[in-house]
């Protein structure tokens, strides 16, 4: 596969993970914004239920961009099957490549796509949760 084909493929799915992610915390920020669920009348038992169902969400964001990774390794034949596509995505997007699935050379640019790709957005996961604790912690300060 021509490296420029790879390059703008790769560029294709990390654009469409991109925006399924930015548009999950969008909706996120909204709710929060809607519903305020740190302020001082919501008992701490709330408080943590709210901050683990928005880890549930994020995680099931990233799980999302791991199948959209893993699909598109499949639809240009780099992986058979669903298993080794899905394997090579998860160790992919998360960076940990542990090296016992490797794609042919005709498809390594494609697959380290998938790896800009995680560390983007594990990148916007992170600012998102930052500024969230900091936010809730600034707010609870005398």
């Amino acid at each position: 596969m021509l490296v420029l084909f790879q390059i703008m493929y790769g560029s294709a799915v990390l654009l469409v993970c991109a925006v399924v992610h930015i548009l999950i915390i969008a909706r996120l920020i909204r709710h929060l914004r809607k519903h305020d669920h740190f302020t001082e009348e919501k008992s701490t038992r709330h408080q943590l239920l709210t901050v683990c169902a928005l880890f549930l969400v994020l995680l099931f964001s990233h799980t999302i961009q791991i199948y959209i990774s893993a699909f598109s390794l499949w639809a240009i034949g780099a992986l058979p099957g669903y298993e080794a596509p899905i394997y090579y995505s998860l160790v992919t997007y998360t960076t940990v490549g542990y090296g016992d699935v490797v794609l042919d050379p005709g498809y390594r640019i494609a697959g380290a796509m998938i790896s800009a790709t995680g560390i983007l957005m594990f990148g916007i996961t992170t600012a998102f949760v930052v500024g969230l604790f900091s936010r809730i912690l600034g707010e609870t300060d005398p």
